[in-house]
């Protein structure tokens, strides 16, 4: 059996500088800055099944902001190492639409099985 080979350089959608992120777990990313320094952000396995006891049982335009207070409150984490690992953990991208849309569209039963770490 051959060896595949990379693909060129040139046909790579992104550069790795480009490239801001590298998820390494559900809640967990590291970040290359512009300084070249590598910076963490994660939110601890336990603050990821707290979260996941937060999430209400209806989920509505509202749900989110009401979320992330609750776990604001419970965790002290706030701003991107509030919002990062918790956009990471539920959507595992970095990027993406506003989470007060799409927290409703994935659903109560989803969110806290992905933000236990668990595949939904």
């Amino acid at each position: 059996m051959s060896r595949a080979e990379p693909p060129p350089k040139e046909n790579l959608p992104v550069s790795l500088p480009e490239a801001p992120a590298l998820v390494l777990s559900p809640g967990q990313a590291v970040w290359l800055s512009s300084a070249g320094e590598i910076e963490q952000i994660a939110l601890p396995e336990a603050a990821r099944r707290l979260a996941a006891e937060l999430v209400p049982d209806a989920l509505g335009p509202d749900s989110w902001t009401a979320f992330t207070n609750a776990v604001k409150e419970k965790t002290g984490a706030k701003g991107k190492a509030l919002f990062m690992p918790l956009r990471l953990a539920l959507t595992g991208r970095e990027r993406g639409p506003e989470m007060a849309v799409i927290f409703p569209l994935i659903g109560a039963e989803k969110a806290r099985a992905r933000l236990r770490g668990e595949r939904a």
